[in-house]
């Protein structure tokens, strides 16, 4: 008995983490699709209000994608990582290989607001260099 009521407890417990993990991936996931496109407002979307408020018009946004984050804008794959949650938001690192093959590992802070789960930062992790 006290095994079925751990196993129901432990199944009440990873249901929501599962729909949280599968939102902020939803999130990113939309981002991503639409920089594939080149919609950056729709992009923009994706970030939260403290963010917009640090880039004001999309179109700093933009370029502040261009300059410093060109493998988001047409990656060849991203794959999900790890995430963790970090007391009110939840980190999600992300693994991009862009067109020419490299690969790039990026944290994802997201945070939950009135309208679901935006992004609120993003900062490129340290790779492994292959050994010569």
């Amino acid at each position: 008995m006290r095994f079925m009521i751990g196993l129901l407890a432990a199944l009440l417990i990873a249901g929501p983490a599962t729909a949280q993990d599968d939102a902020v991936k939803g999130v990113i996931s939309t981002q991503m699709e639409a920089l594939r496109q080149g919609d950056f407002p729709g992009a923009y979307e994706m970030a939260s209000p403290g963010i917009r408020g640090v880039f004001g018009p999309v179109e700093n946004f933009e370029r502040m994608l261009r300059q410093g984050y060109p493998e988001v804008l047409d990656p060849r794959l991203f794959r999900f990582m790890g995430a963790e949650a970090r007391g009110e938001r939840q980190a999600q690192v992300l693994l991009i290989e862009d067109r020419q093959g490299r690969s790039y590992l990026l944290e994802y802070m997201m945070i939950e607001t009135p309208e679901g789960w935006k992004i609120d930062a993003v900062r490129r992790l340290p790779t492994a260099e292959p050994a010569v």
